[in-house]
């Protein structure tokens, strides 16, 4: 991903039924993975990277999507 990285309210939604801690979990995977470009700082279960896996997966086709908008009609 370049530039924008969109996560939509539908996905924050989705997120409320996790804890807190695995939230900041999944977002520091994610910061790490995507915006960095640097290692993992925390080492997921496998059930976690399953879950890491399709919040990822969201975010890229929401980040796509809204790429895919002409300029006009995001302002």
């Amino acid at each position: 991903m370049e530039n924008i990285i969109v996560i939509s309210q539908r996905t924050i939604s989705r997120m409320k039924n996790m804890s807190v801690e695995e939230r900041k979990i999944i977002l520091d995977t994610l910061f790490c993975d995507e915006i960095l470009g640097v290692e993992r700082t925390t080492l997921l279960t496998p059930l976690q990277e399953l879950v890491y896996c399709m919040f990822r997966n969201n975010v890229i086709n929401e980040t796509r999507h809204y790429k895919s908008i002409p300029s006009q009609a995001i302002s």
